[in-house]
């Protein structure tokens, strides 16, 4: 195995536990918001007047960005290890995210959930003054139910193909 194969290994180990520790926090700051994660709760939290209940909620939106952050940096990595995409080059996310599904790695669902929480972190990232709340707890939800598949899936490849 060439350094750079090796390093992408490691990197993507190390990058799954941190973007586990991610998704954990996130489903932390979604309980804060009742056992299901309560829309109206949230919104009153996030357009509070109140910086504790407000923080609250903008953990929310931490959480949901570094998750799905993780998960898209780690299937751009897993895509130059395999070889799926140009060495040294990075994919886009779209591209990324579409080539794990094209080998198996996440099923149509999960592929749709993903992007659609990394769309949604670039619209929210790039159109602050215009976010809207439900789109910030979409996006969390689309995060909760996405990413979590995709790391079981991409360690389990990961260890097998490591044996």
């Amino acid at each position: 195995m060439s350094n750079r194969k090796a390093l992408l290994e490691t990197v993507i180990k190390d990058r799954l536990v941190d973007t586990k520790k991610h998704l954990d926090t996130l489903r932390y700051a979604c309980s804060k918001f009742g056992r299901d994660f309560d829309f109206a709760l949230f919104e009153q939290a996030w357009t509070s007047d109140d910086h504790d209940r407000r923080l609250l909620a903008y953990g929310v939106q931490a959480g949901y960005e570094n998750a799905i952050n993780g998960a898209v940096k780690i299937a751009q990595e897993l895509c130059e290890l395999e070889g799926w995409t140009p060495a040294n080059q990075e994919p886009t996310s779209t591209e990324a995210l579409k080539t794990l599904k094209a080998n198996g790695l996440v099923d149509a669902r999960t592929h749709v959930k993903l992007k659609d929480a990394y769309e949604s972190r670039s619209d929210l990232q790039h159109d602050y003054a215009h976010v809207t709340v439900y789109k910030v707890y979409e996006a969390a939800e689309a995060t909760l139910e996405g990413v979590p598949l995709m790391l079981q899936d991409v360690a389990l490849y990961v260890k097998q193909r490591s044996t």
